[in-house]
């Protein structure tokens, strides 16, 4: 206890030397920098850039081949993969820590709110028919807590409760580790205000997830899923005007000059 406030904070840890390498090559693959077809830096090249050694480089090399946003061949070189075909779910953490709250990751967050509403309706419907009672009555206690407090930080957390509970309720795996890499991207630091925002604004609008509580409660399935998806389309439809019907983000062609050399690790 410090002046009378709780002290919460952790001593902070200095990032590894692969994550940093990683991070920064990464970065410059999703951004366009390196294109797909075109070969990275020679390993040696890499090692002299960063000033690390060359097992550093390697292993941030084998962590972005499992993204599938490079293919490393021995003696070949590493070629840059295009991660729209050869990326899973995973690089959705990735991509949330480069985030940012500007127009130019909008289409970004289009995306993942798609995804959110896509599972989140379904998983509601499945969560009226396969949730125990004890699961809908905790949604109906959340449901009413949110109602109660009517705006503030807290309905964020509550939120994220409720989500977790309805994921849950619905017992099926993929939606949960979907739901998982949804949760990185929410609460990736860059963000993380912005989603804040946007997630008590549907709160309040949905009626603090009442009726969607409701219609889990009473095994309604299809009330449970059409409620929840006319709520979670609230800030879809927000993004889409934003991003426009074909992106202009999306068409806009990977810059051709060859990138700035890697900030050197110290």
């Amino acid at each position: 206890m410090v002046s009378g406030v709780k002290m919460v904070f952790r001593a902070v840890k200095n990032q590894s030397l692969g994550d940093q390498v990683f991070e920064q090559v990464a970065r410059e693959i999703l951004t366009g920098r390196f294109t797909p077809g075109e070969q990275l830096p020679s390993e040696r090249a890499l090692v002299t850039t960063f000033g690390v050694n060359r097992h550093v480089v390697r292993e941030a090399l084998k962590r972005i081949e499992q993204l599938g946003l490079v293919s490393v061949t021995h003696g070949g070189g590493t070629v840059v993969l295009d991660f729209r075909k050869h990326a899973g779910l995973d690089l959705m953490a990735v991509m949330a820590d480069n985030a940012q709250a500007d127009d130019e990751s909008m289409t970004y967050w289009l995306a993942v709110h798609e995804m959110r509403a896509a599972i989140g309706a379904d998983a509601a419907r499945l969560c009226a028919i396969r949730a125990p009672k004890e699961v809908k009555a905790r949604l109906s206690a959340i449901a009413q807590r949110m109602a109660e407090l009517g705006d503030g930080p807290e309905l964020f957390d509550l939120e994220i409760e409720f989500w977790e509970l309805v994921i849950d309720g619905s017992a099926n795996l993929a939606y949960r580790l979907g739901f998982n890499t949804l949760m990185k991207g929410v609460l990736a630091k860059a963000t993380i205000e912005l989603a804040r925002s946007w997630s008590i604004h549907e709160v309040k609008e949905s009626g603090y997830r009442g009726a969607i509580a409701r219609a889990i409660a009473e095994g309604n399935a299809k009330q449970a899923e059409a409620k929840t998806r006319e709520s979670m389309n609230l800030v879809v439809t927000y993004l889409d005007k934003r991003v426009g019907p074909t992106s202009e983000l999306a068409k806009k062609e990977p810059p051709k000059k060859k990138p700035p050399a890697p900030k050197r690790i110290k």
